[in-house]
């Protein structure tokens, strides 16, 4: 600024003292007029150590309780004098004292305590839902922790065991406690969804019991060769299919008799559905495993009795009954797997099952080092016009030109004219939607005088550009920068029109200029405008280089170029030619860098333009450091734009 004051008493000395001609003050004038209106942004910024904590994985064990357990990994119990009690059943557990099972989990739950981030949900299943850790109601997951009682509940298991095998019913319990922990953490700490792996663990010791089917008539039912179509009623269970007492003690939670049960299009539909919650929810990783506990040999020595639990095949030897049984059930849960995206294991033998173990699966977590997701520069004083950038002095996303009294109505230094927290901006595109820049507030907005918003006011609490009233007509996340995780915030997005609930995938052109969306959002160029000239011309440029730190962040070396500086007018408490520019960073687990929300910080700097004598920086650019990037919410107001800001100050 003092060479520029030099420059301009140099001339005006000139002029006093030496008489010089017009042409010499009109070539100096013409010098200074020629005063670079390009602005260049260097830095660096470095992302943060990750917490392994914040990549939660959460285990759903759902563990069969049917009474068919004490022949497959004896012993156990019924309450009171049940079919384990039976002498020939007893005999098939002489020698064990604790199921495989319990084991298992007990070793697996003891892994689970070294790894903070691992929570644990189990569901044990029967003709219902039985007796679920930590409870039925509230938050379904914990950490198996010494402390929290997991050890005596897994201790209870064996003791537990009940009648039926209702695979439907454990499906859907397994869907409720992933969908409902969905739910919560999508309200307080939705950023947490892309980092979180849930893994469904399934253990079965046989085929679903009963399976019921509405239509008693069919010419072909499902068979052991053919355990794709539909299965007759249990044999053992017509009654209940069809009659069933809803006061039964026995009877399983909403079923209504004469309707289907544990068919397979009713089973693969919840394994679908749960699988589909990834995509919904944007979470970071579903997987079911299924684990088979099928020991033949105790199946064969329980004889008849075991019929009713393991099936009766028509034009089967009973002999084979055993064999044809577990062709069932490996073939179903195989199924499970494969669409789970899981692995299927099964144990066979007594020697097999005593060493069953379910530590091998996969429980990692997605945390890896923090890489940059999103590096893009906006101007809060211009606009893109056809040909250049024009003046924008409130930053509402409307040029000076139309955001005035004679165009709009509106008030060019104040973003939002009519005060109901939409922009000037926001409300011009969506006049067809009954939005009214001026004058006038709108009732889906905040008006402190209405009944339906009595003492309201304007908040950004993620600092992404959009006041609550505006994310809530959106229906973008109040706490989220970038809703739908593309690496754009969600007021650059809704400017334009675009939704910011639609990631803008690699390849989207709206416009049909050859120039994707993401590239033109960068640029600062009209995404819905045909502009390949401005963009060429008054493009963003930008080179990036990284370098990892031993302590595993990455720091980021940048150069946003060929930023063109515009003259707003002077106005209260700010000179002429002011430009602000905000720099958006974002940075992300590389494990999932293309899904994450990411965690976001903004830096901003002030440079000034007012030809034909003034410009701040002299130079070519300005420096930013990585303590200048901020948290969005920190960079809301005028005042601390004034105070955070890099460069000259108005």
């Amino acid at each position: 600024m003092r060479r520029l004051k030099l420059q301009t008493l140099l001339v005006a000395g000139l002029l006093a003292l030496s008489g010089c001609t017009d042409t010499l003050v009109e070539s100096l004038a013409q010098e200074q007029s020629n005063i670079d209106d390009r602005l260049t942004l260097k830095g660096r910024v470095c992302s943060s150590t990750p917490d392994p904590s914040g990549f939660p994985v959460k285990v759903v064990i759902v563990i069969d309780q049917s009474g068919s357990m004490c022949v497959s990994d004896p012993p156990g119990s019924q309450e009171g004098t049940g079919f384990c009690q039976r002498p020939e059943i007893l005999a098939l557990g002489q020698g064990t004292d604790e199921p495989a099972r319990v084991r298992a989990l007990r070793r697996l739950v003891n892994q689970f305590r070294a790894q903070p981030n691992v929570q644990v949900s189990v569901v044990p299943f029967e003709t219902n839902i039985r007796n679920p850790w930590p409870g039925s109601t509230g938050n379904r997951f914990a950490r198996p922790t010494a402390a929290s009682g997991i050890d005596s509940y897994i201790g209870q298991l064996q003791s537990q065991l009940g009648k039926g095998t209702d695979y439907q019913g454990a499906l859907a319990e397994a869907y409720k406690v992933i969908s409902g922990d969905i739910t919560d953490v999508a309200k307080t700490r939705p950023a947490e969804l892309p980092r979180t792996r849930y893994v469904v663990v399934f253990l079965t010791d046989g085929t679903p019991y009963p399976r019921c089917s509405a239509n008693d008539s069919l010419g072909q039912y499902a068979s052991p060769d053919q355990p794709d179509l539909t299965w007759e009623d249990s044999a053992s269970a017509r009654e209940f299919c069809n009659l069933m007492d809803p006061e039964d003690p026995d009877a399983i939670t909403g079923y209504i008799a004469g309707t289907d049960r544990n068919q397979n299009f009713q089973l693969f539909s919840y394994v679908r559905q749960l699988m589909e919650l990834k995509e919904q929810h944007n979470v970071g990783d579903i997987r079911m495993h299924t684990v088979l506990l099928f020991n033949e040999e105790s199946v064969r020595l329980c004889g008849p009795i075991c019929q009713d639990l393991y099936g009766v095949y028509p034009g089967v030897d009973p002999a084979r009954y055993p064999q044809e049984a577990k062709k069932i059930s490996s073939w179903l849960l195989k199924r499970f797997a494969e669409m789970g995206g899981g692995v299927y294991q099964e144990f066979n033998n007594r020697t097999e099952i005593s060493e069953l173990g379910l530590g091998a699966l996969d429980y990692s977590s997605f945390a890896s080092r923090n890489v940059m997701k999103t590096l893009m520069v906006q101007s809060l004083s211009a606009v893109p016009g056809m040909e250049s950038r024009e003046t924008d002095s409130d930053g509402d996303g409307v040029a000076d030109t139309q955001d005035n009294g004679f165009s709009l109505g509106t008030n060019t230094f104040t973003e939002d004219s009519d005060g109901d927290c939409f922009s000037d901006g926001f409300e011009v595109l969506r006049s067809d939607q009954g939005f009214k820049a001026a004058n006038t507030k709108d009732t889906r907005g905040c008006d402190p005088q209405s009944p339906l918003t009595p003492s309201c006011r304007c908040a950004d609490t993620d600092g992404d550009g959009l006041s609550q009233f505006a994310e809530a007509y959106l229906k973008t996340h109040s706490g989220i920068v970038d809703s739908d995780g593309d690496g754009v915030p969600d007021l650059l997005e809704s400017r334009y029109g675009l939704d910011p609930l639609t990631p803008n995938a690699s390849g989207i052109d709206t416009d049909g200029d050859g120039i994707p969306d993401e590239l033109e959002l960068r640029s600062e160029s009209n995404p819905t405008r045909r502009d390949r000239a401005f963009y060429e011309r008054q493009g963003y440029q930008y080179e990036v280089q990284a370098e990892v730190l031993a302590n595993g962040r990455v720091c980021y070396d940048f150069t946003v170029s060929n930023l063109q500086l515009v003259t707003p007018p002077s106005r209260a408490g700010v000179q002429q030619g002011f430009n602000l520019f905000k720099v958006w960073f974002a940075e992300a687990p590389e494990s999932g860098v293309a899904t994450d929300y990411g965690v976001w910080r903004t830096a901003c700097a002030w440079a000034q333009y007012a030809p034909p004598s003034v410009r701040a920086p002299l130079g070519p650019e300005l420096t930013l450091e990585d303590g200048n990037f901020v948290r969005p919410d920190q960079l809301n107001e005028d005042t601390e734009y004034r105070n955070r800001c890099v460069g000259a100050r108005p």
